[in-house]
């Protein structure tokens, strides 16, 4: 009898010290992209990642590289999969759109970076970054999010686009394009943190 008030009590202890945390065993957030993840255009390293880290205690990594495409983030996969059991945003395609890249090879390797993430147990988030100049792109990145059950963030750059104060060229938004970005992504995932 005494037996199972104790295994009761301690199944009680470990659900409530158990948080919301532990979904995050690496506590590590990782940004892996392309020059929106590595903060092109920004002033004092005022990224989407930098501001992201102003609302977790869980360290914020950026792995964004300028000019990269989906094929670029496939070739280091490897350099994400050290983060086990983290939360990775995954976001690539703008560059495969400007180098007219067909949409069908850039769905192949999303797929594949997504795979292999999920593989590694990393809840995978992946973000869109515009839903109507880019909507070829939107629409596949909304698909395969459906596909593989991973979380979606749609369109970080709508609204920033259209307005010149928020951008650093035509392309790129400024410090404060990227905090609007963090709060996007943000919002897509503090159910996780």
């Amino acid at each position: 009898m005494f037996k199972n008030v104790y295994l009761f009590l301690f199944f009680i202890y470990m659900l409530t010290s158990c948080s919301s945390n532990d979904l995050i065993k690496n506590n590590s957030i990782v940004c892996f992209g392309d020059s929106l993840t590595y903060g092109y255009g920004a002033t004092n390293g005022q990224t989407y990642p930098y501001f992201l880290q102003q609302y977790t205690e869980f360290p914020v990594i950026n792995k964004g590289i300028n000019g990269n495409t989906s094929k670029n983030g496939l070739d280091r996969i490897d350099d994400i999969l050290q983060f086990k059991n983290s939360i990775v945003i995954v976001e690539f395609g703008a560059n495969d759109f400007f180098q007219q890249i067909p949409i069908s090879e850039t769905k192949k390797n999303m797929t594949m970076i997504v795979n292999k993430l999920k593989q590694n147990n990393d809840i995978v988030v992946l973000v869109s970054i515009e839903d109507k100049q880019l909507s070829q792109l939107y629409n596949m990145l909304k698909s395969l999010a459906k596909e593989q059950n991973v979380l979606f963030v749609e369109g970080i750059l709508n609204k920033i686009w259209d307005n010149s104060n928020l951008l650093s060229d035509d392309v790129h938004p400024n410090s404060n394009g990227y905090k609007l970005v963090a709060d996007k992504i943000y919002k897509g995932i503090k159910h996780l943190l």
